[in-house]
């Protein structure tokens, strides 16, 4: 029988579709591709995580929480991470929530699961959950997250199935709390005191300065300012969990700067009573107000140089009222610089007060100290905060200065230049 020109068309058509249909069920394997992937087809392979599932009463009323258990009217999922930081999975009903927590943040929701209940539950990977769920609400969202195939579609049911496995803890939201912040302090305190000096021969002011700016990134950095203000909001709630920031964290730096403070005590460098308290007073100037603002969120952490600067000038303030004096030092009976006589050489900043005072004599011509002292106190002003020396302790030395430059200009000594202020080599201010 022939075919009517007419029904050649379609024929041909009908062929080709054919063809194609078995091509395709025939055809050999695509070509190997360029990313390698895992048994699961994953780029990269991942190990199953642990994750803190939250069943918890609603913060606001909604109109189905009539229907739902008590304690479990919404779930969510949280886990810590390796920086300090937790992440979190919050199905809300306009979009599903992925963010990055800081510690404090983290707690707000922990608190907020130990309301309900909270487990500790290990995702499965590749998982048997299914897309083909239908309605997609929080319990859905969290067993499909966690690669289960639980066919429940309230909080209370997933708990209930998830509670029923056997390697899933029920966990105490305080006991944790304070275990972890205890963790995560030692961790800060590692990661800020693993430092060694490398040379034996190091200065104690090198020291300072490396354990000064351990402990200042350390405490400045996003989660060492979520931890303390993490220890701060539990003070109240549970003081244990501050109690174990403060043991964990700031007393082991205060620690280890005694250890160095009483090392350098007994090589005889410097002169303290109790290490302890000047450890202490060492680590308040390491912190100042640049701890409190940048906890406050007045401010942003500091960048290197800013820090350098600020250990520098704590390290050097410090070192100004340890340091053992020259003439204790050297063994002698000499009494405290400043309870000797202005004719001392042995005094603080020598050499600032014999400038102060021959350039007293250049600037007012006078013979009268009454009538000079206005001038000698206002410049000396300027150097109480460098020589630690106040005015009623500097004023009888700068008056003999005074009187010694008088007298080496009526002999004719006006070889000595001028006068720089606030360039002073000795206090380096």
């Amino acid at each position: 029988m022939m075919l009517s020109p007419l029904a050649t068309p379609w024929t041909d058509r009908a062929a080709q579709a054919f063809r194609s249909a078995v091509d395709s069920l025939i055809a050999p394997a695509p070509e190997p591709s360029p990313i390698a992937v895992d048994d699961n087809g994953s780029p990269v392979s991942i190990e199953p995580a642990t994750w803190f599932i939250c069943f918890v009463p609603g913060l606001r009323r909604q109109w189905w929480h009539a229907f739902a258990d008590r304690r479990h009217k919404h779930v969510f999922a949280l886990r810590p991470l390796q920086d300090g930081t937790w992440l979190l999975v919050e199905p809300w009903w306009t979009r599903m929530m992925v963010n990055v927590l800081t510690l404090e943040q983290a707690i707000r929701f922990l608190r907020w699961g130990g309301m309900g209940d909270v487990l500790k539950v290990r995702e499965r990977i590749p998982g048997c959950g299914s897309q083909m769920r239908g309605w997609a609400n929080c319990s859905v969202l969290v067993s499909y997250m966690l690669g289960r195939r639980y066919w429940t579609w309230t909080p209370n049911g997933l708990y209930r199935r998830l509670a029923s496995e056997p390697d899933v803890e029920q966990v105490d939201v305080a006991g944790f709390l304070r275990r972890h912040v205890q963790s995560e302090s030692q961790r800060h305190s590692r990661a800020a005191l693993a430092w060694m000096p490398k040379q034996r021969d190091a200065s104690l002011r090198d020291i300072l300065l490396q354990l000064g700016m351990s402990v200042v990134a350390t405490m400045t950095s996003r989660s060492g300012i979520g931890l303390h203000r993490a220890a701060v909001s539990e003070v109240v709630r549970d003081p244990a969990v501050a109690g174990a920031y403060w043991s964990a964290a700031p007393q082991q730096a205060i620690e280890k700067a005694r250890k160095v403070l009483a090392a350098a005590k007994w090589r005889g460098d410097i002169d303290v009573d109790d290490c302890s308290l000047a450890a202490r007073r060492f680590m308040a100037l390491l912190k100042g107000q640049l701890h409190m603002e940048i906890a406050l969120g007045l401010r942003e952490p500091p960048s290197y140089s800013e820090m350098a600067d600020h250990v520098a000038c704590a390290v050097d303030v410090f070192l100004r009222g340890v340091h053992r004096p020259a003439a204790r030092a050297s063994g002698t009976n000499r009494a405290h610089p400043l309870q000797t006589s202005p004719h001392s050489v042995d005094l603080p900043a020598q050499g600032l007060i014999r400038e102060i005072g021959e350039s007293v004599r250049e600037l007012a011509r006078e013979d009268d100290w009454d009538a000079v002292a206005g001038l000698a106190e206002a410049l000396w002003s300027d150097y109480v905060g460098c020589t630690g020396l106040a005015w009623d302790q500097a004023s009888a030395r700068i008056r003999h200065a005074w009187e010694s430059a008088h007298a080496g200009a009526d002999a004719g000594d006006r070889t000595r230049g001028p006068f720089r202020f606030g360039a002073c080599g000795e206090t380096r201010c």
